[in-house]
């Protein structure tokens, strides 16, 4: 059975935010008037950051969304429900609580994600021009790459000396490929994440610190983990290929899929199934964050 052992909002975001968590575009901008617009945005968002942490509302800080789950022997249990036009995505955990919204953009390629909820009455913080994170996608649909769109090394550096125009940093690279198993064929993914340090501490891939492609870490490298598919066997009764999602009702559906670290290819440590017409369960745990777990389960986008 999997549980969820407490309230993922308590752990997610103990709010310890100020409005100066974000960095509001400090040294961003490359001219008098361009610093003039930045500081009155950010001024103004201030105003509103800081009226709703009084409510308790506020999620200012990304690197929360960046840091992975608690460790625990379960997995953590939230879901992801789809709008009508597939278009459209949002995450909650388990008990309800809204943690983070995604809207694609097939033509650009480009998936964005934001801290707040733009369906939410009065929740004037969302702004659609500043996503938290963006995902793209190559014209094949077999690479996608995850990246913050404000970097935490270099976030209050000035424009052009950020990692903002040398790539971003790199939050987890996913590559698919099709495989036959039994009669069928199924989707598989490769996924590289930033490692871990010994402390705890996320290795920050920005590519100022030094680092390259996430996609190709290296051979040797002991910064970058990797991540492999769950395979599926072929069941002759349903004629159909089967993972087993224990404590999960899930219902048929090419989207659905387990991960493992591949040191340790049977010990899933996500796992993404279709529960509903437009809701999917996804439950996961340490290493990853939510902006991995989220980010990857959104890369079925096409997959059928």
């Amino acid at each position: 059975m999997v549980f969820q052992e407490e309230s993922s909002v308590s752990w997610l975001w103990p709010l310890r935010r100020s409005p100066s968590g974000e960095g509001v575009g400090k040294g961003a901008a490359t001219s008098e008037s361009e610093d003039e617009d930045v500081d009155r945005w950010g001024r103004e968002r201030a105003f509103d950051i800081a009226d709703m942490v009084e409510q308790g509302m506020a999620r200012e800080i990304v690197t929360e969304f960046m840091h992975p789950l608690r460790k625990s022997s379960k997995l953590w249990r939230f879901h992801v429900v789809r709008s009508e036009d597939k278009l459209q995505y949002r995450l909650f955990s388990d008990d309800g609580d809204f943690l983070m919204y995604a809207r694609t953009a097939l033509e650009a390629r480009r998936v964005d994600f934001y801290l707040y909820n733009p369906s939410e009455k009065d929740d004037k913080l969302f702004d659609p021009s500043r996503p938290a994170f963006t995902m793209g996608w190559n014209k094949d649909k077999t690479e996608w790459r995850i990246v913050q769109e404000r970097c935490e090394h270099c976030q209050f550096s000035p424009k052009h000396l950020s990692c903002s125009c040398h790539g971003k940093q790199q939050v987890a690279v996913i590559k698919h490929a099709r495989r036959p198993v039994g009669d069928g064929i199924f989707n598989c993914m490769e996924v590289l994440v930033p490692g871990l340090y010994s402390d705890g501490s996320r290795v920050v891939w920005c590519p100022l610190l030094g680092r390259g492609d996430l996609a190709a870490p290296g051979e040797d490298s002991d910064e970058a983990q990797r991540l492999i598919t769950k395979k599926p066997t072929w069941n002759d009764e349903v004629e159909s290929l089967v993972l087993d999602f224990k404590g999960r009702n899930i219902l048929s559906s090419a989207k659905n899929f387990q991960l493992a670290l591949s040191q340790k290819p049977e010990h899933t440590i996500c796992q993404y199934g279709k529960i509903g017409p437009m809701t999917f369960s996804l439950d996961f745990k340490y290493p990853l964050s939510v902006i991995q777990a989220f980010g990857i389960s959104l890369t079925t986008l096409f997959w059928t």
